[in-house]
């Protein structure tokens, strides 16, 4: 899915990021937990860098697959691959990253885009992609 919309690491994700590189066994867990939301383009909310939360969270936060893929140079994105599957009807438009499966904690992307609605029982699979520029 394209976030065509905004897409941006949080201020909190660049704490994330430096954390995670000190040191063999980093105390900062993995921000591999996806979330989505909604209420975000209806409000003309973008993604911004000071985001610490989704508009409105809806349902349980799905457990990424984390990879590494190659943008312009190899290996130089981080990537997080997860489905969610909707419990009722949802007009969803943002997604993010986050280092819990819990709602809370730390965010680490946010992400919009054009509302993508969903049935109950729709799964919607998000790929977040954090490159090092």
């Amino acid at each position: 899915m394209p976030f065509g919309a905004g897409s941006v690491i949080t201020n909190v994700g660049k704490g994330i990021n430096a954390k995670r590189l000190v040191g063999t066994t980093p105390a900062q867990l993995e921000p591999k937990w996806l979330a989505m939301g909604v209420g975000a383009t209806g409000a003309a909310r973008t993604a911004a860098a000071a985001d610490t939360a989704l508009s409105t969270e809806v349902e349980t936060r799905a457990v990424g697959t984390p990879t590494t893929v190659t943008t312009t140079q190899t290996n130089d994105t981080y990537q997080t691959v997860g489905t969610i599957t909707a419990t009722a009807t949802r007009a969803v438009d943002e997604c993010g990253t986050f280092d819990q499966l819990a709602t809370g904690g730390n965010m680490h992307q946010s992400h919009t885009f054009a509302v993508v609605n969903l049935s109950s029982s729709d799964s919607i699979q998000f790929t977040a992609k954090c490159q090092f520029t």
